[in-house]
């Protein structure tokens, strides 16, 4: 009794908490010269820097969803901003990899940039065609072994200088990564292993591939929603990339930028599109004029989070690769409205979780929960009287759901991670 009175006022808590609209500022840093990438988490500031100067390739380590989304699993991002340049190489194939590479006029072979707007479309998935399962570096074998099998080989120009050829060996039934690298000489050769399993609920491991480490650097996939990072942007020079310090959102969250307003006092995206392109913040919300850096004036960004909760960002400074430190405010919304004390707040705990998943609304009157899994089918339902409710997640597969509560005519939405 005790701990179902003390949650109640849990709830009574943050219902008073968010009862008006508040402007919170907040600033991140990448440190001097851009060197670190930043995860940042809306709800509650929490920030998460790592270093973007450490890594070379990174490596999906998310499950190809079949048939929806297999690409998500097979994806391969590299560190164009560090340097990192990457051809394919004319004519080899698995068979040639032990090859000597002949890297006469190499940079006019076919250049491969990542994709600035997609997330799953890396350097290495160039070429690829899904409808039969070609994800660019390789393809599907289907049954009974059902690996990706690498098929090209790669010129990596590293920041150094040093040249490396490259090839994914295999994709072991979407649990394990099988690499090789090696100088062009065939001296050096590296064979680096990466099980999927280890790193459950992240986007990306990253690979090091002058002292051949992998680091696993991000939070969990649940925990961030935008990332602070200096990349190779594909919209600032014609047919070509330039190195953009800016603002990414994490998968499956969308952005509306609303510009020519008052950024203080707008509450809605009116008529601007929702964009789920991971750039739609980018780098472009800042102008550099005589000498430094200046915010674009009149401009807004409305983020319609995995949470279900929308909000709005307004840059106030960037403190240019001196500090690498950008200010900014935000500011909660649902469904475009500023929150009022009629909103319902719905808090869920642990998350993640393995066998109870505890829901708080603070309500004694009917509330019906809905859990429906990534693919949008109906998980349970129910229907409780009670502020509390214990929803069991014991015989639930791990992953990612999300809970629809409503109660007359309130909606909330949260989304929540099983791992087992």
């Amino acid at each position: 009794m005790k701990a179902v009175y003390s949650l109640f006022l849990l709830c009574i808590t943050l219902n008073n908490i968010f009862s008006q609209t508040i402007a919170v500022y907040d600033s991140v840093s990448t440190h001097a010269g851009n060197t670190d990438m930043v995860f940042y988490r809306l709800n509650d500031g929490q920030k998460t820097n790592s270093s973007n100067h450490d890594w070379h390739l990174a490596v999906s380590v998310r499950p190809s969803l079949f048939p929806g989304n297999t690409l998500q699993g097979t994806t391969l991002r590299i560190n164009e901003q560090l340097g990192i340049n990457v051809y394919q190489i004319p004519n080899f194939t698995a068979d040639s990899f032990s090859l000597i590479v002949d890297t006469t006029g190499y940079h006019t072979w076919n250049h491969l940039h990542d994709s600035d707007t997609v997330l799953d479309m890396g350097a290495l998935n160039n070429g690829l065609n899904i409808a039969v399962y070609n994800y660019g570096w390789g393809i599907y074998s289907g049954p009974p072994n059902h690996d990706v099998t690498g098929r090209k080989v790669y010129l990596f120009e590293l920041p150094n200088g040093a040249l490396k050829k490259f090839w994914v060996e295999q994709l072991d039934r979407d649990t394990a990564w099988e690499l090789k690298y090696a100088d062009l000489d065939n001296s050096n050769l590296q064979s680096i292993h990466i099980g999927k399993a280890a790193h459950s609920n992240k986007n990306f491991v990253y690979l090091n591939m002058l002292n051949n480490q992998v680091h696993d650097k991000e939070p969990l996939s649940t925990d961030w929603d935008l990332q602070f990072i200096k990349y190779a942007a594909s919209d600032i020079l014609p047919a070509s990339t330039y190195p953009a310090v800016g603002v990414w959102t994490n998968k499956g969250e969308r952005v509306a930028e609303v510009n020519g307003v008052d950024a203080a006092t707008v509450d809605n995206a009116g008529a601007n599109p929702f964009s789920a392109n991971m750039n739609a913040i980018g780098w472009d919300w800042k102008v550099y004029n005589t000498g430094a850096y200046q915010m674009r004036d009149s401009l807004a960004y409305f983020i319609q989070a995995n949470s279900g909760v929308t909000y709005k960002i307004v840059f106030t400074h960037y403190g240019d690769s001196a500090t690498g430190v950008i200010t900014f405010y935000k500011q909660e919304f649902i469904t475009g409205i500023s929150k009022t004390e009629n909103e319902m707040v719905v808090e869920v705990f642990p998350n993640p979780t393995s066998s109870v998943l505890n829901i708080v609304t603070g309500l004694q009157t009917e509330t019906e929960f809905k859990v429906f899994d990534v693919e949008g089918k109906l998980v349970s339902e129910k229907k409780v009287t009670s502020p509390i409710l214990q929803f069991n997640t014991a015989e639930m597969q791990s992953g990612i759901y999300f809970l629809t509560v409503t109660a007359g005519s309130s909606v909330a939405r949260k989304r929540f991670v099983v791992n087992q």
